[in-house]
């Protein structure tokens, strides 16, 4: 997908190194050379392939797949937090030595109410751990109060991750520079095993994170590209073969619109290259305007 234009350029079947090779085999050694930047999600391959044959591409990593990791990680805390949780409540809990309902005295203790209705809340916060703030609902907020008052590993990781969020948010790459740094020495010693590995993940990947806010791109309008797909198939109640597949994504996604015949191509043509151009200038001004901003501030 070209993110100056923001349609899609090439599709194919599979998945992969060689259907990457086989788009970047479509390109001449100069159009390999005139790519600016990639962004992509932490996959290894992607990176090697993309620096060996597009030496001046910048590499960016999508900040959508950085904080799906952490939201990973938190909900993997999330469950062992209940666990632990359920785990008290059932010790804490004393054995009757009969079904039904309980005598009198034999009432659950409160601080095994206290455990079971702990776990229940740690059950049911998964939405609240990972939807932004902002789109709370009050039972929600809730929620999240009664996590933060109970304090533990789960509510540090949920901490945790809006600082990270916060880091994609700054307006400069010094400001994101620096919130990463306090970020990622509080992740390393957080002693959560989760949080720790996305951590390590991160810090390998430090420079291309700041890429990320330098030039405020990212994959978004790849997953927009991807959704148009899947509504392109279930409009279609599937299709017979790939090629017809591929066919209508491209007429649907890309900015090539062939003109009908009763229409004048040459001057649809003139049109569509006017939109192209204005696409690209808009572009560029806006990542050339942001550099200038962030050179001002340092």
């Amino acid at each position: 997908m070209d993110h100056d234009r923001g349609c899609l350029v090439w599709a194919h079947e599979g998945y992969g190194r060689d259907v990457l090779n086989l788009f970047l085999d479509e390109l001449t050694r100069e159009q390999r050379r005139a790519i600016e930047v990639v962004t992509a999600d932490g996959a290894k391959w992607i990176k090697t392939l993309v620096r060996r044959r597009c030496p001046n591409a910048r590499w960016v990593m999508d900040p959508f797949h950085v904080v799906e990791w952490m939201n990973d990680a938190l909900d993997e805390v999330r469950r062992e937090e209940w666990q632990v949780a359920k785990a008290a409540a059932r010790s804490a809990t004393p054995r009757r030595d009969r079904p039904g309902r309980p005598r009198k005295g034999e009432e659950t203790p409160p601080e095994a109410r206290r455990a079971q209705e702990l776990a229940a809340s740690i059950k049911n916060s998964r939405y609240a751990l990972v939807k932004n703030p902002e789109d709370l609902t009050d039972a929600q907020r809730a929620k999240l109060a009664e996590l933060k008052r109970a304090g533990g590993h789960l509510f540090t990781a949920w901490d945790l991750k809006e600082d990270l969020r916060a880091v994609f948010r700054a307006e400069t790459p010094a400001v994101a520079e620096d919130l990463l740094a306090a970020w990622l020495h509080r992740a390393a010693y957080c002693r959560i095993k989760p949080v720790v590995e996305v951590e390590k993940k991160v810090r390998r990947r430090r420079a291309d994170v700041i890429a990320a806010v330098e030039l405020g791109i990212g994959n978004g309008r790849v997953e927009s590209i991807n959704q148009k797909i899947k509504v392109t198939i279930a409009a279609g109640y599937g299709f017979r073969n790939t090629d017809s597949l591929i066919a209508i994504v491209m007429l649907r996604c890309s900015d090539e619109h062939p003109a009908l015949p009763w229409e004048d191509r040459k001057e649809e043509k003139r049109k569509r290259d006017e939109r192209k151009r204005r696409d690209r200038e808009r572009d560029r001004k806006r990542r050339k305007d942001k550099a200038a901003k962030a050179q001002a501030v340092v």
